[in-house]
């Protein structure tokens, strides 16, 4: 019932961005309204600087969700969170049910992924990839981070953060399951009232090596783990 207006989207304008990753010599923002990643390689010196690459999208002037229609496995569908790890490029394509993995950065538009996390193939873009809640499905991830040496993943409609020590291949799955008593289950605040283990919305992750801090939003709140859980 959500009615937005036309995109009409260009390589320097953004529509709802709720993301960005940047260093010396990289900048990507999520570009969620026009479901798209935009790159500049080299970081802008003035304003309305047009992106180098633009990704979900064949070109800066499409939008739409999975490349309108034309493309589940290189398109996306409302992207809400970036990272750049170990010269690795992570998306979370929130509303298809993944995070999304380039083995390195692109320097070319519309280059597909190299695998996804949380689906068994880059076409299937369903809630737990069709199936049971399970340790290496996903739905609705809103957040990734590095915190602690681990990486995170807020499985936001399964209510839940997931931990891995590294960045998990296609299908393994997660080795530490924060908000629900096993991998199993996705109820919110575990099926009960809100506690210091639980979450309702928990949607970014960020951290340091020694305390990892989670927005969950459905509580109004940002939770905190010193140490982090491993």
């Amino acid at each position: 019932g959500l009615v937005l207006p036309a995109a009409h989207p260009t390589a320097s304008q953004l529509y709802a961005p709720r993301g960005v990753w940047f260093n010396d010599d990289l900048l990507v923002a999520v570009d969620s309204g026009n479901h798209r990643v935009l790159i500049w390689h080299g970081l802008p010196t003035a304003n309305g600087a047009d992106a180098d690459v633009v990704l979900g999208q064949p070109d800066f002037f499409s939008e739409g969700a999975a490349a309108h229609g034309q493309s589940t496995s290189n398109g996306l569908h409302l992207p809400t969170a970036v990272l750049v790890l170990d010269g690795r490029l992570l998306v979370a394509d929130a509303w298809h049910h993944r995070v999304l993995v380039w083995n390195s950065v692109p320097t070319v538009s519309y280059t597909p992924p190299s695998y996804a996390i949380g689906q068994p193939t880059l076409d299937a873009v369903t809630p737990n990839a069709g199936g049971a809640i399970a340790a290496n499905a996903l739905y609705w991830p809103y957040g990734i981070g590095v915190a602690g040496g681990m990486f995170w993943i807020t499985d936001t409609g399964n209510r839940r953060v997931l931990g891995w020590s590294h960045v998990p291949e296609p299908g393994e799955a997660a080795e530490v399951v924060l908000g629900q008593t096993d991998a199993t289950h996705g109820e919110e605040n575990g099926g009960g009232d809100v506690t210091d283990a639980t979450f309702r919305w928990p949607h970014a992750v960020c951290g340091d090596a020694q305390t990892m801090y989670i927005a969950d939003a459905g509580n109004h709140r940002i939770v905190g783990y010193t140490p982090v859980p491993r």
